[in-house]
């Protein structure tokens, strides 16, 4: 069964697990070292894909999708938590809450709320590069659209296995976002490099067409790094 997790850190606490760890706190995105900490709390449990609410002026939320509940979530920090992982949802307030997904049915219409990043690797070098310049470097289309291309390839991915028909689909929202990522050493030095990633959110309206396929698009998320707080499709009802 699919769950729904909340979330809520003590900021301080994530801040520093993330600093200790070596992770860039004033990157605009957390993601990898949220993605850390997580790791360390829950190992192969950990909820995937997620999204981050609120944030450094705001108490911070966490919502994600796991096949685990709140008590096996909590059972797994309590048992095998390091301490300054353990620290950041100890408080009361700072609680890990889950509830079962429902389960919907063919023809249903729902709206949603999804924040993605559309990139891709370059097949010429491999290199991980933002879809809308990706698809520029291609040359095949002077009138190209930014968001014409990242709707495109989220509808595509949407509607794979027939899960669901997109019905409407609108991007309200885009920016750059600057993220310092580590990587393995060379000559003895680590690689720090400064990479900047489209950061997209899309809202829309869908029809679910076959419910296996619609539960399994949930669980599994949209697009790349969704272990890094992309790509969790956040369900609405229909005004």
């Amino acid at each position: 069964m699919l769950h729904m997790i909340e979330l809520r850190p003590d900021l301080e606490a994530l801040l520093r697990y993330i600093s200790d760890q070596g992770f860039c706190i004033q990157d605009d995105d957390l993601g990898y070292g949220i993605h850390a900490w997580m790791a360390a709390a829950f190992g192969d449990m950990a909820p995937k894909p997620w999204r981050l609410f609120g944030g450094r002026r705001r108490p911070p939320r966490i919502l994600g999708y796991s096949c685990h509940d709140a008590q096996a979530l909590r059972k797994m920090l309590e048992e095998f938590a390091d301490p300054s992982v353990f620290v950041v949802t100890s408080e009361p307030s700072h609680m890990i809450n889950s509830r079962p997904m429902p389960a919907f049915n063919s023809g249903r219409r729902l709206g949603f709320e999804l924040l993605v990043s559309p990139v891709g690797r370059k097949a010429s070098t491999g290199v991980e590069k933002d879809l809308f310049l990706i698809a520029a470097d291609s040359g095949e289309n002077e009138n190209l659209n930014r968001e014409t291309v990242y709707l495109d390839w989220v509808r595509e991915r949407m509607e794979r296995g027939s899960a669901c028909t997109v019905t409407k689909i609108e991007m309200s929202g885009f920016r750059l976002v600057r993220t310092t990522r580590q990587t393995q050493k060379k000559n003895g030095k680590r690689i720090r490099p400064n990479l900047r990633r489209p950061h997209v959110l899309v809202t829309g309206q869908l029809m679910i067409y076959q419910p296996d396929a619609f539960n399994l698009l949930l669980s599994q998320g949209v697009g790349r790094h969704r272990s890094f707080g992309y790509g969790m499709l956040l369900l609405k009802p229909v005004s």
